[in-house]
């Protein structure tokens, strides 16, 4: 059983669905950050998703934006991302760690090298957002051949047919995106998401976690009653990472109390 795996079936044992908090590594600095995951820890986080910053991040947000600014900006690049990861592991050992990325991020470095690197650090998965399973065949070998897990994303507009498509180069779990559209808070949650995470049980059994827009304690139980497997959070957690870094502080205390009431709104008992 992998650490996916372990995972999913510990917060089902819990009569919870899966959290996952997400935060842009380096963000705000590369000491801090590690303070940032260390609060997610600690206030329940299930799975971590991290984002590689690029300068580009055309799935991304403004808030996601900024955060990959400040991360570039002091200095993130492959080998601090790398002894980041590795360091996250000495935290623990036993959580699932998904990368979101771009491609030009692995074909910088090179697809092998890049994998081979991931899982020396203890990378669990990575998605390629601007990498499709039609195009990711060479990167799909190594990351097969390093040990690394696929995830692909899925949205309410996926025809049925590519739905099994795509599920079936998922070895993590399916990315569903509540809505449309680039990462973001929203105000009030898609009525799609029931539909969609409907649709997807007739094709895979494979966990299915729901991103994009979910901000609130609210979106997070509309989410589990609605059958997902897991609840990604991201941009309204580094908004306050974001107002921390303005105001000069930790953003620790303030993410670990964030973290617990979302997970909390995990409970399916």
């Amino acid at each position: 059983m992998n650490r996916y795996e372990s995972a999913f079936s510990r917060a089902e044992k819990r009569g919870e669905k899966a959290f996952i908090p997400f935060a842009v590594a380096g963000d705000p600095n590369q000491e801090m950050f590690l303070d940032v995951i260390g609060a997610y820890i600690k206030g329940g986080a299930d799975v971590l998703e991290i984002g590689f910053p690029f300068s580009d991040p055309v799935a991304d947000g403004p808030v996601n934006q900024r955060a990959s600014g400040r991360a570039i900006a002091n200095g993130l690049n492959h080998s601090a991302f790398f002894s980041i990861i590795k360091k996250i592991r000495l935290i623990s050992d036993e959580i699932p760690i998904g990368v979101l990325l771009y491609a030009n991020t692995v074909t910088h470095l090179g697809t092998d090298e890049f994998c081979k690197r991931a899982a020396k650090a203890g990378i669990d998965s990575i998605l390629v957002a601007d990498m499709p399973p039609e195009e990711s065949h060479e990167l799909g070998v190594s990351m097969r051949k390093h040990g690394i897990g696929r995830v692909f994303i899925v949205s309410e507009f996926t025809p049925d047919e590519r739905m099994r498509y795509i599920c079936k180069h998922v070895d993590s779990f399916v990315y569903v995106v509540s809505r449309p559209g680039i990462t973001g808070v929203d105000t009030q949650l898609s009525t799609s998401v029931k539909t969609t995470l409907g649709r997807l049980k007739k094709v895979t059994d494979k966990p299915l976690a729901v991103g994009f827009g979910i901000s609130t304690p609210e979106h997070v139980r509309e989410v589990s009653k609605a059958g997902a497997h897991g609840v990604i959070v991201g941009s309204a957690l580094v908004t306050e990472i974001e107002k921390a870094a303005l105001k000069g502080v930790n953003p620790s205390p303030i993410l670990r109390k964030k973290v617990k009431l979302l997970k909390e709104a995990t409970s399916f008992r």
